[in-house]
């Protein structure tokens, strides 16, 4: 089965830009040539563990960079596409879960980490969303339970 790849312009990732490029960073290292949910639930991670509540709620659900990006490399993509410094290539999947994330942070709040976090995380029935999904699964955290979680947190935040 072959993935659509969509383009997606940079500044038009609405001021969520580095978890989009950490996204894309992690995709290139791991072999992808796109970036794809699981990209985005590795880049989320790894920004949400620094911060102090985000970083607690993580690790007491088993999320560790280290564990979700040994999942993420267990899924094989295909070989790297041709890169355009302005834009992202991403599956419909991403583009999916940063247009919801821009929606939990609502017009006025840029795009955080937890809020992509957030949105993988709503989407747990979403078949788009499978291979981050599978990550969760394979690090076995319970999406449901850490969506609550990451909830409480960010009203805390």
């Amino acid at each position: 089965m072959q993935t659509a790849v969509l383009s997606v312009a940079v500044p038009e990732v609405r001021r969520g830009r580095e978890v989009a490029l950490l996204a894309e960073h992690e995709a290139r290292a791991i072999g992808y040539g796109f970036v794809d949910a699981e990209h985005l639930l590795l880049a989320a991670v790894a920004l949400c563990a620094g911060m102090p509540r985000f970083g607690a709620v993580l690790a007491d659900h088993g999320l560790s960079v280290d564990a979700v990006r040994c999942a993420a490399r267990a899924i094989v993509g295909p070989p790297p596409g041709d890169r355009h410094e302005d834009r992202i290539s991403c599956t419909p999947a991403v583009a999916r879960i940063l247009a919801h994330a821009a929606q939990i942070a609502g017009p006025h709040e840029r795009v955080r980490p937890h809020h992509v976090l957030l949105a993988v995380l709503d989407g747990v029935d979403d078949p788009l969303l499978g291979g981050a999904h599978e990550v969760l699964e394979a690090v076995g955290a319970d999406p449901r339970r850490l969506r609550r979680a990451v909830r409480r947190a960010g009203r805390r935040a």
